[in-house]
């Protein structure tokens, strides 16, 4: 990848860390008391929102009685324990995101998660923000301004069907001559669930490609073959580059209309 690199996709994964800060004042120093009183107004928070959706799941089930998915009745102590995993992941995700001049300024990271924080340390984590956001934008505005410079030696057909961002590879069947993804396009804004690569070389594979999530793709032309890399997610071994050159690619559609 030149564009979507995996470094630009974890810079993506750092933009939105501001959107639910709130200023309290009392983030400012360090207080057992002031933690423990957020955490459990939080607490209590989710607990009152996810009664209330419990309480319109069970009556669409009895009004749903044919539908397959069974309801779960509602377990309080699971909650809880879900909240509490989810705020622990949170403190470990901001640690290791979070520049340590932003860091040093929280006095306590517990608060900080739960979106309170000083006048200060927001404008330090907006500031942080933006200035990745820009990169982030710059970065795609550049492809496309590469796309629209190599226009006029790319494939119009391949340029536009080429783009399975959010859709997952199901399977890979290779052979002698070909290669073929299958695509679940579930998730995606596709309507291809096929991709076969005709004389093909891999350039480069991180991993195996099965069940593996799309993210973002480019498209090269080096004389008469083509070069396609892909950004992928695995949920095991996170992020993959794919880069595949092939003479020719073929789509196979369903019936999904976009």
């Amino acid at each position: 990848m030149k564009y979507f690199t995996k470094e630009w996709y974890e810079l993506c994964q750092k933009t939105s860390f501001h959107l639910l800060l709130e200023e309290e004042n009392q983030a400012e120093t360090f207080s057992e008391e002031f933690f423990l009183h957020l955490y459990n107004t939080e607490l209590n928070t989710w607990l009152n929102l996810q009664e209330e959706i419990d309480s319109i799941m069970k009556n669409n089930e009895t009004v749903n009685t044919d539908d397959n998915n069974e309801y779960e009745p509602f377990n309080r102590d699971k909650i809880i324990e879900q909240f509490h995993d989810g705020f622990i992941h949170n403190q470990e995700h901001l640690k290791r995101e979070l520049p340590e001049t932003i860091l040093n300024q929280i006095a306590d990271l517990r608060v900080f998660a739960l979106n309170k924080a000083t006048r200060p340390v927001m404008n330090a984590v907006i500031q942080f923000c933006e200035n990745n956001e820009r990169s982030v934008t710059a970065t795609s505005e550049d492809y496309r301004k590469y796309i629209e410079e190599a226009s006029n030696t790319l494939d119009k057909e391949i340029i536009k069907r080429f783009r399975f961002h959010d859709c997952t590879i199901i399977k890979s069947v290779q052979n002698d001559m070909s290669l073929t993804l299958f695509l679940d396009n579930t998730g995606g804004f596709t309507n291809i669930v096929e991709v076969n690569f005709e004389n093909f070389d891999i350039i480069k594979q991180d991993d195996l490609l099965e069940d593996t999530w799309w993210l973002y793709e480019e498209v090269y032309k080096r004389n008469d073959t083509y070069e396609f890399h892909v950004l992928l997610q695995n949920n095991k071994t996170g992020l993959m580059d794919f880069i595949i050159s092939a003479d020719q690619v073929s789509f196979t559609s369903n019936q999904k209309n976009l």
